[in-house]
């Protein structure tokens, strides 16, 4: 009887592990308790970043971020994402905006409004109240030409939230699996979550030294932050010692995320200008300020951090390109700038974790740039 058990469990193995390869190609990845990589029925299998998707981003420039810890609060863990390694560069390569759809498709499609109720990024615009049902292509002054990620020149720069959006989607990765655009406020903070409890990017011990801010874009300067697994969770889709580094994610350019804000609802009423994030109330989520793992106080802007920008004015968020009827602070939304600027003028709020909200989706301006990221790989 013994001998029989012991045939119909390894049975069972065989037709799990035949079930796990039939599921697609991440699937195929098995991995043991410990999330180190096994062999299967006498073939190896590959890390995510082996795959032959994983390897299309790697040649184009992005870097696996990986998961494995609960960012927004909701005890579930976070997969890992695709991310540049690097701020956009804009090619020749223009795009033909007819058929592209109006003002409000494109802001309904790629853009996150935070939802109070929820405390998550998590609804879509109301297009219908807010924004004009045009072509995009009759709105004067857009443009956008196709971009990469490259560490060789300069990284693009007035480009608005909406052409962000339309230059990503025509610079896709080819025949890869992921579709990349901006990241997301939750990918952001996932970032910032594994740049501050890595003590790689501290001048000194965590919590106590600084965190790199990178205030000019000088190669004799540090500018990158060291990513790895195995600080706040296990992703199995990567080995336990995988450390990756990405370029300028403070400093530099401020960046362009997905989540988007309504003038009503910024955390300290849309008036209050810059502040440190110690000062938000209970009203902001805690997963969206910087948190060291295990601590209670958020850290502020003297060890690196930056700061939180609520805006300037009551009247609504600022605009350049005439896609409400006007410009100027006309604006119901704010599409949320992070990691601060290299410019004078904004050096209190470089950071990591430096927030703006205070400008439309049609603004555009010197100090602001993007970077691309895919989905959560299992989406």
């Amino acid at each position: 009887m013994k001998k029989k058990i012991n045939i119909i469990t390894t049975l069972s193995i065989v037709v799990t592990v035949l079930g796990l390869q039939g599921c697609g190609e991440d699937r195929s990845t098995l991995y043991d308790g410990s999330g180190n990589k096994i062999v299967s029925l006498g073939k190896k299998v590959s890390w995510i970043y082996d795959t032959t998707d994983g390897k299309k981003m790697i040649a184009n420039n992005f870097v696996y971020i990986p998961g494995g810890f609960d960012v927004d609060g909701d005890q579930v863990p976070e997969e890992g994402f695709w991310l540049a390694k690097y701020e956009a560069r804009e090619t020749n390569q223009t795009i033909n905006l007819d058929n592209i759809g109006t003002i409000s498709d494109i802001i309904r499609d790629s853009f996150l409004v935070y939802n109070k109720e929820t405390r998550k990024f998590d609804q879509q615009v109301d297009i219908n109240n807010s924004y004009l049902n045009i072509p995009l292509s009759t709105l004067q002054g857009f443009s956008a030409n196709k971009v990469l990620f490259s560490a060789d020149g300069t990284p693009v720069s007035s480009y608005s939230p909406i052409e962000a959006v339309v230059a990503l989607a025509h610079s896709q990765v080819d025949n890869a699996r992921w579709h990349i655009t901006l990241p997301s406020e939750k990918q952001w903070m996932q970032i910032v979550q594994l740049v501050i409890n890595n003590k790689e990017n501290w001048s000194g011990e965590i919590g106590k030294g600084k965190i790199f801010q990178g205030t000019t874009f000088k190669a004799k300067e540090k500018r990158d932050f060291v990513i790895a697994n195995n600080l706040l969770g296990q992703d199995t889709h990567v080995p336990l010692d995988y450390k990756v580094h990405v370029y300028d994610l403070s400093g530099n350019l401020a960046e362009w995320t997905n989540g988007m804000i309504a003038k009503k609802d910024r955390f300290l009423g849309g008036d209050a200008g810059e502040v440190e994030y110690t000062t938000l109330g209970n009203d902001t989520p805690k997963w969206w300020i910087p948190i060291l793992n295990g601590e209670s106080v958020p850290l502020t802007s003297l060890y690196g951090a930056g700061k939180y920008y609520d805006g300037s004015t009551l009247n609504g968020t600022t605009d350049v390109l005439n896609i409400t009827g006007n410009t100027g602070d006309v604006d119901d939304f704010a599409v949320v700038a992070r990691g601060g600027s290299f410019t004078e003028a904004d050096q209190t709020l470089v950071g990591i974790s430096a927030a703006k909200l205070n400008y439309g989706p049609g603004f555009k301006d010197p100090t602001l740039g993007f970077r691309a990221a895919s989905g959560y790989v299992g989406e």
